[in-house]
């Protein structure tokens, strides 16, 4: 079982760091194609979890590379977040470019002070 969840977190860990890098600009994967194989990866971690659950005996092992995996989806988290806040800030400066753009000045904030 060792060998079966060694083999499937490192598959994941090679896809996390590709997305890293891709998500960082150092390569140009496609991030849906990555996503889909993220998901197939963890589907597999997800089977061979309920498939241990069933055995009685713990396996130091397994825990220990499960850690690190832990680490490594952490990581691939936090960058992740990093980028959806981002794209968050582009978006909104995106829609205050055109809303001033938009604008000939009637409604802001120093006509109604004048009056």
């Amino acid at each position: 079982m060792y060998q079966a969840i060694e083999k499937a977190a490192d598959r994941l860990e090679s896809i996390l760091s590709l997305e890293i890098d891709t998500l960082r600009g150092k390569t140009s994967e496609p991030l849906a194609e990555l996503t889909t194989r993220k998901n197939h990866c963890l589907l597999e971690l997800s089977r061979l979890s309920r498939a241990l659950a069933g055995q009685n005996e713990r396996d130091g092992r397994i825990e220990d590379r499960l850690r690190l995996l832990q680490k490594a989806l952490q990581e691939n988290q936090r960058i992740l977040g990093l980028h959806v806040k981002a794209s968050h800030e582009i978006g909104g400066v995106i829609a205050a470019t055109i809303a001033a753009a938009d604008s000939d000045g009637t409604y802001t904030t120093a006509v109604v002070r004048r009056g």
